[in-house]
């Protein structure tokens, strides 16, 4: 009698460990946590960009700017939005593509020191 819960308890265990094993990670649970750095460079250094888990996010264009810019940032179909609440009304636009944040110009406000065009990579700053 005490082998069938345990028989129970076992294939349970196996359906959960199978059903995650083989679970691809969202584009948040991709992003979230990370700093990605322009390929290009920025205004005068590294133009850094970081998405925190807690769904805000900050960036830098460089040393030649005193501005950090921060706000809220999501997923909307496959983009990820970043929204800016510090200052101005900006709204800024990634794609995802091997790992790195790729900047649509199309429906994005532009950047106050760095003219970002459409297709710059930003890049995790582990990768660099």
């Amino acid at each position: 009698m005490k082998r069938i819960p345990a028989l129970i308890l076992a294939a349970a265990l196996l359906v959960c460990l199978g059903s995650c094993a083989g679970r691809t990670p969202s584009i948040k649970d991709t992003v979230a946590g990370k700093t990605y750095v322009r390929e290009r460079g920025g205004f005068g250094g590294d133009f850094t960009l970081t998405l925190n888990a807690d769904g805000s996010y900050e960036y830098y264009e460089g040393a030649l700017s005193s501005y950090l810019g921060a706000g809220t940032w999501s997923i909307e179909d496959d983009t990820v939005v970043l929204r800016e609440t510090s200052g101005y009304d900006f709204v800024f636009r990634f794609s995802l593509k091997d790992g790195a944040l790729i900047y649509s110009a199309e429906g994005s406000d532009p950047f106050l020191y760095v003219k970002a065009e459409d297709g710059d990579r930003f890049l995790p700053a582990d990768k660099q």
